[in-house]
């Protein structure tokens, strides 16, 4: 069973901040090899995993994979959860960030104590980023 989340994703730190990119982006399931991700047919990327264009679908669509790391490439954050061969999203495309304020801890990218994105995805986002540490302090 797969469990499908709506609203703000919680990776977001302040809504008014977000930029939306263009109308959004198309996913290609196949570059995402990694075992997280689950099995081909059955992939699953969650919201906030950092990707970027693999190849332009024609305007203005794009159709993207996991983000390189490489400098100076568009790097985006997935606004919402994709799945591969999903009966109830939408066939034109998923959501997608281009700029924002982020609990950085809360991406699905960061790793380590304390979760962190890679030097290599923090340069590849770029300055449109602002990253914050979540902390509940109830």
């Amino acid at each position: 069973m797969t469990l499908k989340t709506y609203g703000l994703p919680a990776f977001v730190a302040d809504r008014a901040t977000m930029n939306t990119f263009g109308t959004g982006v198309q996913i290609d399931f196949s570059k995402f090899t990694d075992a997280k991700y689950g099995v081909a047919g059955k992939r699953r990327v969650p919201a906030g995993t950092v990707i970027e264009p693999v190849t332009d679908v024609g305007a203005p669509a794009y159709l993207c994979g996991p983000a390189s790391g490489t400098a100076g490439k568009l790097a985006l954050l997935l606004k919402t959860d994709a799945e591969e061969d999903s009966k109830v999203d939408a066939l034109t495309g998923y959501g997608a960030y281009a700029a924002g304020v982020v609990y950085e801890t809360l991406l699905p990218d960061a790793s380590g104590a304390p979760r962190v994105l890679s030097a290599a995805l923090k340069t590849q986002l770029g300055a449109r980023w602002t990253f914050m540490k979540y902390e509940d302090k109830r």
